[in-house]
């Protein structure tokens, strides 16, 4: 990403939801592209891309009433992730989680200026589909496998990732 202003901005498909991030929340903590089968189902898509930012900062500006709550407890984590969409368009704008109350996920296409936007880290890569490529500049201390999957899944992953045929436990 450029480099941040004091305020961003961001919407809905439809416009009648608006928010703004001001301060500390207009510089992401980080960028991410998260292949979770969650991220897939709730966007329709093949992933996920967010900007995580301070809360402190995060507001909405119009239609909070229109806003609709979904609380997924499906997670990997088995804490309930609360996701916010637009009762109107259905676009996926926010997601809040209780293992940190100090940050949200913004759903990065919201972003009025989304051009230039730029992954720092990948997640559940476990579950990237075969046609989706490693994301360029993500360094590979910052893809994780996964974060709570047992270690004989990772230690699949590293199988399918180097094509041994033989592993020890």
């Amino acid at each position: 990403m450029s480099q941040p202003s004091e305020t961003r901005t961001g919407a809905c498909h439809c416009g009648k939801i608006k928010y703004e991030l001001e301060g500390r929340a207009a510089t992401p903590i980080y960028n991410t592209v998260c292949h979770c089968l969650n991220c897939q189902y709730i966007t329709g898509s093949a992933l996920l891309a967010a900007s995580i930012v301070p809360k402190e900062g995060f507001s909405i500006t119009q239609g909070e009433g229109a806003l609709k709550t979904y609380i997924d407890t499906k997670t990997d984590s088995g804490q309930p992730l609360t996701r916010k969409f637009c009762g109107e368009c259905g676009s996926k704008l926010f997601a809040f989680t209780p293992l940190d109350e100090n940050i949200v996920s913004i759903a990065a296409g919201t972003l009025d200026n989304f051009d230039d936007w730029k992954p720092s880290k990948e997640q559940y890569c476990i579950h990237r589909l075969g046609f989706v490529d490693k994301m360029k500049g993500v360094e590979n201390k910052n893809r994780h496998v996964t974060s709570v999957r047992s270690e004989a899944e990772q230690v699949w992953n590293r199988v399918l990732e180097t094509g041994q045929r033989c592993i020890s436990f």
